[in-house]
């Protein structure tokens, strides 16, 4: 049965955009304001107890993906988002390109998810209170639904409009939601190291000039954090990274155009972005992360840099969430925005990858960087000459990658062509269409293929079925099939070393450190299922592991959470939480593996081969080997300081700790505990994977195993 979303609306329950129905449009209409009276006002939220308790996350910091049962939530399991609009689903093309525009995007934070959820619960007044909700199953997802209403046209149109107003206009857009007890307008700052969204929810007024908004920040759970805004002066400052906010040596400052708002409204009437018809993108969007900002991106208006830079239409802006982890080092985020029908330029000296949207398909680009090739980008087409960089074109379910010498990827609707030049200097051409849904053509100059080959096209032949021809200089020629799935068809591909994101970004203490009573940030899947605010869902515990066999750079095995029953749009089961206090003073204790129930003998394909361990711990087990096979497993055991009461403190601290296994041969079940419940694990690509988690680590515990 295809389930359609229709668009947004909050009841008890906010449900996500629509891959029907609406109208496009232009660009958002001008903002009316209301005038500010200059009085105190509240929405009523307060950070503790209706923001999280733990804080803001990158992606590395969890082994979930924004994934197949997300795009459902968002958009309904129609055919634009789902081959034949089947269930369970399997991303159409296009729509994993989304997805993995989303997964990119994530990297830094997901400070846009944390706001959007946090006001929409509220409002919603949803129990229990958002800071007893632990960052697990369908919370984590839900965070990462959030995060993706940036990228909806109607969110970035909105967001447009107001960015052109006063400061003293924005304040009193603001004042007035306070008054009528509304939250869910997300402000985003930016300044010259990057982007940060936050959820303001009271104003103060120092002076009639002077007003001060109250936020409710994600990188400091449950604190009360504010931004000052000098309305003759048209400026703002905001305390980024010092614990003291009245303190900050290095706050944030800007004035009027590096600071935004994307109202709520606009996401609650968002539509699917990459779903054919009326809903479709009226724009192209690009989202750049770099080793380094110096890329540019010609227009027909001008030269687009990093930073603030705005030519005509187009627009640019550091990503929110992407206040480098590095600091000057990098790497960088951008969201760029260009109007439909526009083709650019884009010069990448430096590593970057690039996702992203036109009112066609969804693209991606992989560039190691170079100085004289560019690459052209139009709405139905990406070319480069330079032999390294790697391009992506996905439409409706048809996807073309490919690398080399006059390479281009197009579309004319109906099928996607990849036309390249062979190491002879021959052209090449490899059709996506109905008969062949995903091609990929390899020449020299990418990772793995040899220097005498002429080219390599791979093709997805059947799901979890390539045929790879490998055709020499000389002229010889083989023909192979192999198990798999093309990094084209995937929701997540894994960013090259360089364009990963460390946990912590600079001038930030530890998330340990930060989290209201020691909550934690590790990934909890044994746990109860919640139905929460923002595209609610009951997740499956399992997760599954695709097998990526071609992507640009190394394409690591993606993690993905199947899909379950939808929920139906009432109200909210809530997942146990890890607050109950524990008057056990905290101890060492081991965690081993159980593998009683393993049946397999170490011959068996599924006794090797995969990637298995713990992780969590606050942070103890970040550096914990990882096994390979079962032998390793049967011996392997961690000891850490577990859960409980800190005598010298008194303080109560929650351990939780996280099992993983991907990428095994067959399939296979994991339980957590004596008590845990087993989660078997889930097929996709022909590798299995699953994950369970202890809530608290108090005692010694076991994984079991079995097969």
């Amino acid at each position: 049965m295809i389930r359609h979303r229709g668009a947004f609306a909050l009841v008890s329950l906010l449900l996500f955009a629509s891959c029907g129905g609406g109208g496009g449009g232009g660009g958002a209409a001008d903002v009316t304001v209301p005038a500010a009276t200059g009085e105190d006002q509240s929405s009523g939220l307060i950070p503790n107890p209706n923001g999280f308790a733990f804080p803001n996350f990158g992606s590395a910091a969890t082994p979930e993906v924004f994934n197949e049962a997300d795009l459902v939530e968002m958009f309904g399991n129609t055919p634009d988002v789902c081959v034949d609009g089947a269930d369970p689903c399997v991303a159409t093309a296009e729509a994993a390109g989304w997805a993995r525009m989303v997964n990119e995007s994530r990297a830094a934070g997901h400070c846009e998810g944390f706001a959007v959820l946090a006001a929409s619960r509220f409002m919603a007044a949803e129990q229990p209170n958002t800071v007893e909700l632990v960052n697990q199953g369908d919370v984590t997802h839900a965070l990462m639904r959030g995060f993706a209403t940036q990228f909806f046209d109607e969110t970035k149109d909105a967001t447009k409009a107001i960015v052109k107003k006063s400061m003293r206009d924005k304040v009193a857009i603001l004042e007035a939601a306070f008054a009528k007890k509304k939250v869910g307008d997300v402000v985003g700052v930016y300044s010259e190291v990057g982007g940060h969204a936050l959820l303001p929810y009271a104003i103060t007024y120092e002076s009639p000039d002077v007003a001060k908004i109250m936020v409710y920040d994600s990188n400091w759970p449950g604190q009360e954090r504010f931004i000052t805004v000098d309305m003759v002066a048209g400026t703002w400052t905001f305390p980024f990274s010092g614990a003291d906010p009245a303190n900050d040596p290095t706050a944030w400052t800007g004035d009027t155009k590096d600071f935004d708002i994307a109202p709520y409204d606009a996401r609650i009437a968002g539509k699917c972005p990459f779903c054919k018809g009326e809903t479709a993108a009226r724009q192209t969007l690009l989202v750049i992360r770099s080793v380094a900002a110096d890329w540019s991106i010609e227009t027909s208006a001008g030269t687009l840099t990093p930073g603030r830079n705005d030519m005509g239409e187009a627009t640019v802006r550091p990503m929110r969430s992407s206040a480098p982890a590095n600091g000057e080092k990098g790497p960088f985020d951008y969201l760029v925005t260009i109007p439909a029908g526009e083709t650019v330029t884009v010069n990448m000296p430096s590593l970057t990858r690039i996702t992203g949207t036109t009112n066609r398909a969804t693209i991606q680009i992989d560039s190691p960087g170079s100085k004289d090739e560019p690459v052209t980008v139009s709405e139905d087409e990406v070319t480069t000459n330079d032999p390294a960089t790697v391009i992506t074109l996905a439409d409706q379910n048809f996807v073309a990658t490919s690398n080399g010498a006059n390479n281009t990827v197009s579309t004319d609707g109906n099928q996607v062509t990849a036309t390249v030049n062979g190491a002879d200097g021959n052209q090449i051409s490899a059709t996506a269409n109905e008969e062949t849904k995903a091609v990929e053509v390899r020449t020299p100059g990418r990772d793995g293929v040899a220097d005498d080959t002429n080219y390599e096209l791979i093709t997805q032949t059947d799901p979890g079925q390539l045929e790879r021809k490998v055709v020499t200089r000389d002229g010889g020629e083989t023909v192979t099939n192999e198990q798999g799935t093309l990094a084209n068809r995937q929701v997540y591909q894994e960013p090259p070393n360089d364009l990963k994101a460390p946990d912590v970004k600079t001038g930030l203490p530890s998330a340990a450190s930060r989290a209201i009573g020691s909550a934690a940030t590790a990934t909890t899947t044994t746990s109860s299922t919640t139905t929460t605010v923002v595209a609610a869902t009951s997740t499956s515990t399992s997760t599954s592991t695709s097998s990526t066999v071609v992507g640009p750079d190394t394409t690591g095995p993606a993690e993905v959470t199947t899909t379950a029953p939808r929920a139906t749009p009432t109200t909210a089961a809530a997942p146990r939480t890890t607050t109950a206090q524990n008057a056990n003073a905290r101890k060492n204790v081991t965690i081993s593996s159980n593998l009683d129930n393993w049946s397999l003998d170490l011959a068996n394909p599924t006794s090797s081969g995969f990637t298995a361990g713990l992780s969590g711990g606050l942070g103890q087990l970040d550096n914990a080997d990882r096994c390979t096979d079962v032998a390793c497993l049967e011996t392997s055991a961690a000891t850490i300081l577990g859960g409980g009461v800190d005598p010298a403190t008194g303080q109560e601290t929650v351990v939780p700790v996280t099992f993983s296994m991907r990428g095994a041969a067959g399939p296979f079940s994991i339980r957590c505990g004596a008590g845990g419940n087993w989660v078997a694990a889930s097929n996709n690509g022909g590798t299995y994977g699953a994950t369970c988690s202890f809530a608290n680590v108090t005692s010694d515990e076991a994984v079991y195993l079995r097969a």
